[in-house]
């Protein structure tokens, strides 16, 4: 188990503040946290880069420890097969050994046929996983991943996603991999930590983070496009004349956060258990990767994300009037 306690660290203008946590062993565990939030910081005093100004970390350094930033790391002098078996050569390993692992873990990550190739003829993907081979040879304890996939195209990056989750399943060492990326974390990680300026904010599986964010700056990072604020009285917050049903009963100052994908829209007033119902207009239809996000106006502004399916059945398009429906328990509600 890697413990830390009461980690602090004053890096130029930057502060790493009071962080404690626990990783347990064999655990794939993300921290998640926008740029600038002290993600590299934090990685770099686990690995023993870094010397913590106070606190402690424990479990680590009498571990073997691989470390993948994003920029891979490699050497450019060197070919393939010589990167991949650098570490090799510091220890004094044998070279028909070197020659063994190296060919044996190229083939699993199905580089081989890029061994006597330079650095500088490879694509990203390639790239990484040199990286990865050339810390996988050295059959670390503990990986850590410093945004390993950030500067991949989408294709490359699901790719390497699948690699990660392959390679801790079958040798199972423990993983702290940090990202900026709350669909990685979703994927890979078994928990997750939101990291933000310095400090840990919340620490759950993947789904309780997601689904449950516990400040209103977790859920604007984690995509609630809806974050509202205003007072709430008699369970009711009135922003701008329009009455949002809450499940809290009384708030001098509160934010409530609602997903995109958390509000139906339709062409009728849904009769259902659902407390808040609103009839507005659709402002703007955006096409986006996957769905389509309209933005609806019920006298303030929505964000709703629906399907391709949805927008032909309901004929959504700017100016067309529609119902908008969401329940309390859809709610997340954080109160100053």
């Amino acid at each position: 188990m890697i413990k830390i306690e009461n980690l602090c660290k004053e890096y130029q203008d930057f502060k790493i503040d009071h962080i404690n946590l626990e990783v347990d062993k064999g655990e794939y565990f993300v921290v998640l946290g926008p740029s600038g939030s002290g993600k590299t910081l934090l990685l770099e005093m686990i690995a023993g880069l870094i010397k913590p100004d106070s606190g402690s970390i424990r479990g680590v350094y009498h571990s073997r420890i691989g470390l993948i930033y994003q920029d891979y790391m490699l050497f450019p002098h060197m070919n393939v097969f010589r990167n991949i078996g650098y570490g090799l050569r510091i220890i004094k390993t044998g070279k028909d050994e070197i020659n063994n692992i190296v060919r044996s873990t190229a083939q699993e990550l199905d580089i081989s046929h890029l061994l006597h190739r330079r650095i500088d003829r490879l694509s990203g993907g390639e790239r990484q996983r040199v990286a990865i081979a050339r810390t996988m040879v050295l059959e670390p304890e503990i990986y850590l991943f410093d945004e390993p996939t950030a500067a991949l195209d989408l294709s490359t990056r699901i790719k390497i996603q699948r690699l990660f989750m392959r390679l801790h399943k079958e040798l199972r060492p423990t993983v702290i991999h940090v990202t900026h990326d709350f669909e990685e974390a979703l994927v890979l990680g078994d928990r997750v930590a939101l990291l933000f300026d310095g400090k840990m904010v919340q620490i759950d599986t993947p789904e309780k983070v997601f689904n449950n964010p516990v400040t209103k700056t977790a859920a604007d990072f984690l995509g609630y496009k809806n974050v509202l604020s205003g007072k709430i009285k008699d369970y009711r917050m009135n922003i701008h004349g329009v009455e949002i049903m809450t499940m809290v009963p009384r708030s001098d100052l509160a934010y409530i956060a609602i997903r995109a994908n958390g509000i139906i829209l339709s062409k009728e007033k849904i009769l259902s258990s659902a407390r808040n119902s609103f009839p507005g207009e659709v402002l703007r239809v955006i096409q986006r990767e996957n769905h389509i996000e309209v933005v609806f106006d019920i006298g303030i502004l929505l964000h709703v994300d629906i399907t391709s399916q949805s927008r032909q059945e309901l004929a959504v398009k700017p100016g067309r009037r529609l119902w908008a429906t969401f329940k309390t328990a859809a709610l997340k509600v954080f109160e100053h």
